[in-house]
Order: C-alpha cells, then sequence, then structure tokens
C-alpha cells in the first residue's frame, strides 16, 4: 500500500509534501497530487493533479463514511476524477473512474484505512507547516476516528 502526497511547484514540478519547503502561492488553490497504489497497481499518480488539500478533505470525509455504510465516493475538487470505496467483507474495493478508464484494486479493509489516515494526517502536517494560518481540524478529526 502507497500512498503519498505531492506539492505541484510554480515551474510545473512535484516535490513530496513531506520534504516541500515551498509556501504555495495561493492558499486558497494549493495544487498537487496524490499517488496511490493498492499493492502495485497504481490508481492515481501525477497526471491526475488537482488541488490537493481540498482532495484530501475529501478522502478525510471518505473514510468514516466507509466505515459507517460501506460505500464512500468523491469528485476531484476540479476534473471529472471519481474515487470510490466500497467495503466487500473484510477487504475495501478502490475504484478511480478517469475518463473511460477505469482502475480498480482490493485491499484489506483495515491496512487501507490506516494508509489512508496516516498519509492524510503527514499530509496536513506537512500543509500547516507550509500554511500555519490553515485550519484542517475537520478533516484531521474525521482521519483520527
Amino acid at each position: 500500500m502507497e500512498i503519498d502526497s505531492f506539492f505541484r511547484l510554480p515551474d510545473g514540478t512535484f516535490v513530496r509534501a513531506s520534504d516541500c519547503d515551498v509556501v504555495p502561492p495561493d492558499p486558497d488553490y494549493v495544487e498537487g497530487a496524490l499517488e496511490l497504489s493498492v499493492y502495485g497497481q497504481e490508481l492515481i499518480g501525477k497526471d491526475e493533479w488537482d488541488y490537493i488539500d481540498d482532495l484530501w478533505c475529501y478522502l478525510s470525509d471518505m473514510v468514516p463514511k466507509v466505515q459507517s455504510t460501506g460505500y464512500a465516493e468523491t469528485y476531484f475538487p476540479d476534473q471529472p476524477i471519481k474515487l470510490s470505496f466500497r467495503k466487500e467483507g473484510s477487504r475495501i474495493l478502490v475504484t478511480a473512474t478517469i475518463g473511460k478508464d477505469i482502475r480498480k484494486a482490493s485491499a484489506a479493509s483495515e491496512e487501507f484505512l490506516t494508509a489512508v489516515r496516516q498519509a492524510g494526517l503527514a499530509f496536513f502536517d506537512a500543509l500547516s507547516r507550509l500554511l500555519p494560518d490553515e485550519d484542517n481540524a475537520v478533516a484531521r478529526k474525521a482521519l483520527s476516528s
């Protein structure tokens, strides 16, 4: 399970969020990418970059929802990309729909949700370091539950 966050720099390059020391030029529109691979199968990568802070807020809402209802989905903030989590027994089917391209992978539920929580909290730590005035308490709480 690999989940990592990147900030997109003004020159179009990406830097791992944990390593970034460049303050995003517009704190309301923080560009970046999420790399999500389940057991070596990439579902989302840098080609699907978007507003990474908003995307992580959406993902943080998905964690408690899939736990309580068995299904959660979201669209990327500024692209027609849908990401969904469906609980199937002790596993979660993760689906990324990117136009006509549908990417799917199945992961052990607890392992996957733990990885999402850890990656999300690490992202918000990096974001808070660069933009200390950003309030991500709601997203952090959802990821901590």
